[in-house]
């Protein structure tokens, strides 16, 4: 691979302790190994970080569907700075909130991908974008997109505000199972 070939870039033990300490997950130090030696196989030689086309292009490489408008939005969730790429540290964390098995901790994390202009708040029209980027991703059939979202919105918007706060998401996370399974992006949703 390109003038690193014959060096391969490791993680120091005090940068995998700082991780490890930061992490919530119980990810051992070979998997944090296993994991940073995917990512840095994704870098092209003397690149430090990924871009946002280089991670939706792996993003997308794990579904059959499209899932490149979903990893738009996962990029901007692990993307913690704002600089436009990820690098490790941020890749790590996102890996373990995202895919926390705590389901306050996923929950938050979800919010923040819904909230896509990240005013606090959901819109109908943000949490439309998200919905329609799962089922493309996904080829859910369930129901549209648009009759999801407008179902969800109503369940979730507790003060009928026309948008949904954090609080409301939670609540309304926690009463109804399909949107954990919409959060897991599973295919075999229903309509309950």
């Amino acid at each position: 691979m390109g003038a690193n070939s014959g060096r391969v870039a490791r993680l120091k033990p005090q940068t995998i302790d700082e991780l490890k300490s930061h992490v919530n997950v119980d990810f051992t130090t070979e998997e944090i190994k296993e994991w940073y030696d995917d990512y840095k196989s994704r870098l092209q030689p003397g690149q430090k970080e990924l871009t946002k086309k280089q991670f939706v292009q792996v993003y997308d490489s794990v579904f059959q569907g499209d899932a490149s408008n979903f990893a738009e939005h996962v990029f901007r969730t692990f993307d913690a700075n704002g600089n436009g790429m990820v690098d490790f540290k941020e890749f790590i964390l996102g890996l373990c909130i995202s895919g926390s098995t705590d389901f306050e901790t996923k929950l938050k994390w979800a919010f923040s991908m819904y909230d896509i202009n990240g005013d606090g708040f959901i819109t109908k029209d943000e949490m439309q974008q998200i919905i329609e980027a799962i089922y493309k991703m996904t080829d859910c059939k369930a129901s549209s997109p648009q009759k999801l979202t407008e179902d969800l919105f109503k369940f979730m918007d507790c003060n009928q505000d026309e948008k949904i706060s954090p609080e409301e998401f939670i609540q309304g996370a926690k009463q109804q199972p399909l949107i954990v399974n919409l959060l897991e992006c599973d295919p075999g949703l229903d309509e309950n």
